[in-house]
C-alpha cells in the first residue's frame, strides 16, 4: 500500500458517491475527521485497521481495492444501488449520445458516477472536451444529462442534427413554441440558429455539473 494510493481511491470513491464531503463520510462511517483528513492528505504512514475496514464496508469494496492492491471495480453492483438509494450513469464518449438516447443498454463505457435516483434510466454523464464553454463549463467538467427532462427556456441542452451528423451542446431559447439554439461560428461570434423538428432532435437536458480540481 501507498498513501498516494491509499489517497487517490478515496477521493475517486467519494468523488463517485456524490462528491461526498469528508464530513458526511465521518457521520456515516464514525471514522474522526481529522483521521480522514490525514489520509486524503497523504500524511498518514499507518492508517489503523479498523478505519481502513470502515471505509471499505462503507463503500462496497475490499480492504485489498481500498489501498490498491487489486484495482477498484469501475461499475457498483444494481444490489449495491439498491441498498444506498442511489443510480448510477455511464460516462460516455459524444458519439455515444445517441445510441444512448434510444435505449442501448451495452454501449462500451470507462466509467460511471453517482447520482440522485430522481433521474430517468437512460440518464447519462459527458466530459467537456475542450475550453470552448469556460468559465461556465470548465474542460474535462462533469455534464450530467437526463433525455426525459422537457427542456425549458435556457436550459442547456444537446441538440443533434442529422443534416451535418452534429451534436451541438448549448443554451436553449424558446419564444412563441419556436425553438432556438446557440452556435458557435468559425470566427468564434456566437448565433442563434432555429431548430427545425422535421430534422434536428433535442436529445437530452443538462441537469447537473460537476467541476473536477
Amino acid at each position: 500500500m501507498t498513501e498516494a494510493t491509499l489517497s487517490g481511491n478515496l477521493h475517486y470513491l467519494m468523488k463517485m458517491h456524490g462528491n461526498l464531503s469528508v464530513s458526511e463520510l465521518a457521520r456515516q462511517t464514525k471514522i474522526p475527521q481529522p483521521t480522514l483528513h490525514h489520509i486524503l492528505n497523504k500524511t498518514t504512514k499507518n492508517p489503523r485497521k479498523e478505519a481502513l475496514q470502515a471505509l471499505a464496508n462503507f463503500f462496497a469494496i475490499s480492504v485489498t481495492q481500498l489501498v490498491g492492491t487489486l484495482p477498484l471495480q469501475p461499475i457498483i453492483p444494481d444490489s449495491i444501488k439498491s441498498s444506498l438509494k442511489i443510480m448510477s450513469v455511464p460516462i460516455l464518449d459524444w458519439n455515444l449520445i445517441k445510441d444512448r438516447v434510444q435505449g442501448h443498454s451495452s454501449l462500451p463505457t470507462t466509467s460511471e458516477i453517482i447520482i440522485s435516483s430522481n433521474a430517468s434510466q437512460n440518464s447519462f454523464a459527458l466530459t467537456m472536451p475542450d475550453s470552448s464553454m469556460e468559465p461556465m463549463f470548465p474542460e474535462q467538467s462533469i455534464l450530467i444529462f437526463d433525455p426525459a427532462k422537457q427542456p425549458k427556456d435556457r436550459n442547456f441542452v444537446i441538440v443533434y442534427s442529422p443534416d451535418s451528423n452534429s451534436y451541438t451542446f448549448n443554451r436553449l431559447f424558446i419564444e412563441d413554441d419556436e425553438y432556438f439554439i446557440k452556435q458557435k461560428q468559425k470566427d468564434n461570434q456566437t448565433q442563434l440558429a432555429k431548430l427545425d423538428f422535421a430534422k434536428d432532435k433535442i436529445l437530452a437536458t443538462l441537469i447537473e455539473v460537476r467541476l473536477q480540481f
